[in-house]
């Protein structure tokens, strides 16, 4: 089949192309004349934002272990079974409306292949005015299956104008990683200053924040308290809201797996509201 138009959402001055072809993504997200998201690479995991699902992140080993069995994934990136099933995927339109308040997406990925549990995904993207809402919601009907969720939007260092992009989180913790990149159970107190980052946090408030100097910001609040950072690009940025930490399915560091089961889905809900940062007054 010939691929689909971008699906555009609009308000205000804020527009989204999202991809129905490549799991619900976005492809462009503009406010007035700024274009925020970045291109790092072709590859399925290297641009847009995009919903990683039934996993978030990397897998040790590749394999996500359930009670007395553990089950293999087929490696998607270098290495790695990365980010979940829905990436690569097209979507089918649940729900589509707009009025003069914004305009609404629902989408649904009912077939996650490689994933030994049937769930089907649905992505929301919700635009009002300068707020985006965002939901990531797995779904299973016949069996509890665990399921850890995330956004994963590669972001743009710098703007047509204002300074190149600054992030902040309200972190408690910086979880340590192992030679493998992966948490480990250990953390230490959260330190800016101490990048570049490829590293898991953990925001019990679930907020941080988005800014390029003189131009624009963003206030991240999510429902769930783990982001990643990946800053080690010289072009791009990626400030990654998640469910639960990577390897989340299989360890979830300090808490209970997340699971969806039938009549208790997995869901996530995270709000981007933008703002513009101009420059500073002169003294």
């Amino acid at each position: 089949m010939p691929p689909r138009p971008e699906h555009v959402l609009r308000s205000q001055d804020v527009e989204l192309a999202i991809d129905l072809d490549a799991g619900a993504r976005a492809v462009r997200w503009t406010v007035g004349d700024l274009s925020v998201l970045a291109h790092h690479g072709d590859h399925t995991v290297e641009h847009g934002m995009y919903p990683m699902a039934p996993w978030a992140g990397r897998l040790r080993n590749n394999v996500v272990r359930w009670g007395d069995y553990e089950y293999g994934l087929p490696t998607t990136f270098a290495s790695w079974a990365l980010h979940g099933t829905v990436l690569d995927q097209p979507v089918e339109v649940i729900r589509d409306e707009a009025d003069a308040d914004g305009a609404l997406l629902v989408a649904r990925v009912a077939k996650s292949p490689a994933w030994p549990w049937p769930v089907v995904i649905d992505i929301s993207w919700d635009l009002r005015g300068r707020t985006l809402t965002t939901e990531i919601c797995v779904r299973s009907e016949d069996f509890e299956s665990p399921a850890v969720v995330g956004w994963h939007p590669w972001l743009v260092r710098q703007l047509g104008r204002g300074e190149p992009i600054e992030w902040s989180l309200e972190a408690t913790e910086q979880v340590l990683r192992g030679g493998d990149y992966l948490p480990t159970r250990e953390t230490k107190p959260f330190d800016r200053t101490a990048g570049p980052f490829d590293d898991t946090f953990v925001v019990p408030s679930g907020a941080g924040l988005l800014r390029w100097p003189g131009a624009l910001a963003i206030e991240v609040v999510n429902d769930a308290p783990w982001y990643v950072v990946f800053d080690h690009h010289a072009d791009a940025v990626c400030f990654e809201p998640q469910s639960g930490p990577p390897n989340g399915v299989n360890d979830a560091l300090r808490q209970p797996i997340p699971t969806a089961a039938p009549g208790r889905p997995h869901r996530m809900v995270t709000t981007w509201t933008m703002r513009d940062d101009l420059p500073a007054d002169p003294a």
